[in-house]
């Protein structure tokens, strides 16, 4: 390989300045990048429709436009499709994007195919649920749901199509070519895959077992096991992208293989315990209860061990690195939001508004680790007639975006310390200290800072997806 050649693996000695990189190009016959573009684009397109939803939300509340809006459930509905599509959609298809990558041609086309297909029927699915007069949105945990068969037949298709690729993912052999990923990022990201895959097997056993005699529950109960095993998947994903990240930024092999498959099996093999306590019955209490333990006490020793890790191999090796690289933004901005969660998180004792202020924190460490991995990523899958540019606004992006968020998640700790509830918009809210009045104005202030660096990337990512295109 000659030592100019663009490689995911290469570490930044072998690689030339992120300015003269050249755009990559087909290694060998038979290569296809199919797979990893195909997922990116549901990333990239659930975000944009997700902020879509959300401008909605905003275009409703004014009283010139009001009568454009008859049905008073639509809003919440909105809600509901842009929270899945901003979670669960956005988190498991940028997984896949980089699974896709990683595996390249080694993937069954027939297999590839149908799982792009029911995936793409099921966000059609999701987004026609919006729009069903009188169907009741139910804001349920991790996954909210609107009670209609037309939404829920998209959320089994896209489940089922993103958990075919995820076992696609588990018996297909890594690639060899140039474009190779790091083992440890391979096993990091089978990770993800697994616990996807036992995320998903959790809400089929909760689904066989939980009662429809408990209306008010019941949805709760379903997504609750399965939501938090999807946590684990998103943490493993976001590891295998710090590695990653640091790799090209600083040529640094931060784990073994051997170390990587230790530290991702005592994250996700505990996870395990869950989809059997659900065959056993969700309305037990140690369903409830082990699924908080678990998020509880395996996440943050892993995180942690890796984030000394990289924290010391940065240390040693600080005196040739870049620290102007948007890819030090990204992984700084990824491991501040995760500390901060798990500070928040440590914080907690009841439902108030301090479980959205660390569960955004920690969705926010996700997100800005896929968004600085997303950068790298369009330069790989771009055909040798794309001209890809520089990206020299991605340090500002990830800037903006992650100190939006930050702030967004302090300020709805601030006003949760004060006794404010959560799930509660509007005039329900009851605002009443001066306390609970900054933190939400806090929480406004990060929210429009967020949103700026959100809408940054993703006008960064069509044009670049706009790019392919042209030059196919």
């Amino acid at each position: 390989m000659p030592p100019t050649a663009y490689s995911l693996s290469s570490p930044p000695a072998n690689v030339p300045a992120p300015a003269t990189l050249p755009v990559s190009t087909v290694e060998r016959e038979g290569f296809r990048e199919g797979p990893a573009r195909g997922w990116f684009l549901f990333a990239i397109g659930s975000l944009v429709l997700a902020g879509l939803l959300s401008l909605m939300l905003v275009v409703g509340r004014l009283p010139f436009l009001g009568w454009l809006f008859t049905d008073p459930l639509f809003f919440r509905r909105a809600l509901v499709v842009h929270v899945d599509l901003a979670i669960v959609v956005w988190f498991q298809a940028g997984t896949l994007a980089f699974l896709g990558l990683a595996l390249g041609p080694r993937l069954r086309r027939a297999g590839v195919g149908i799982a792009l297909t029911l995936s793409g029927l099921g966000l059609a699915g999701l987004l026609s649920g919006a729009i069903m007069p009188g169907a009741m949105p139910v804001l349920s945990n991790y996954v909210p749901v609107i009670d209609h068969p037309m939404f829920f037949a998209g959320l089994i298709c896209w489940f089922s199509g993103a958990g075919l690729f995820f076992a696609l993912a588990l018996v297909t052999p890594s690639r060899t070519d140039a474009k190779a990923f790091a083992p440890s990022v391979v096993i990091a990201l089978r990770a993800a895959a697994a616990a996807n895959l036992l995320a998903l097997l959790t809400f089929v056993a909760s689904w066989l077992t939980t009662p429809l005699t408990l209306p008010a529950a019941y949805y709760e109960l379903l997504f609750w096991g399965g939501g938090h095993v999807l946590q684990v998947g998103n943490v493993a994903a976001m590891m295998a992208l710090w590695i990653h990240l640091l790799r090209r930024w600083a040529g640094i092999e931060l784990l073994s293989p051997a170390t990587t498959t230790a530290l991702m099996a005592a994250l996700v093999l505990p996870q395990g315990l869950l989809p059997v306590l659900a065959f056993m019955g969700t309305t037990q209490t140690l369903y409830f209860s082990m699924a908080t333990h678990l998020m509880r006490w395996t996440i943050f020793p892993v995180v942690l061990v890796v984030m000394i890790a990289g924290f010391v191999h940065v240390r040693r090796e600080r005196a040739r690195l870049s620290f102007r690289d948007h890819r030090f933004a990204g992984l700084a901005g990824s491991a501040i939001l995760t500390l901060l969660g798990f500070l928040l998180g440590a914080m907690i004792r009841g439902s108030s508004t301090l479980v959205p202020g660390h569960y955004h924190c920690a969705i926010g460490a996700v997100t800005i680790a896929l968004m600085a991995a997303a950068y790298d990523f369009c330069t790989s899958v771009a055909s040798k007639h794309t001209k890809v540019p520089e990206p020299r606004w991605a340090r500002l992006q990830l800037i903006l975006f992650g100190t939006g968020q930050a702030v967004f998640g302090l300020g709805f700790a601030w006003a949760g310390a004060y006794g404010l509830g959560r799930k509660q918009y509007g005039v329900e809210q009851h605002v009443r200290t001066l306390g609970e009045y900054l933190g939400l104005s806090v929480m406004g202030i990060g929210g429009l800072v967020a949103v700026a660096g959100g809408v940054f990337f993703l006008t960064v990512m069509v044009r670049r997806i706009i790019r392919w295109r042209q030059a196919g």
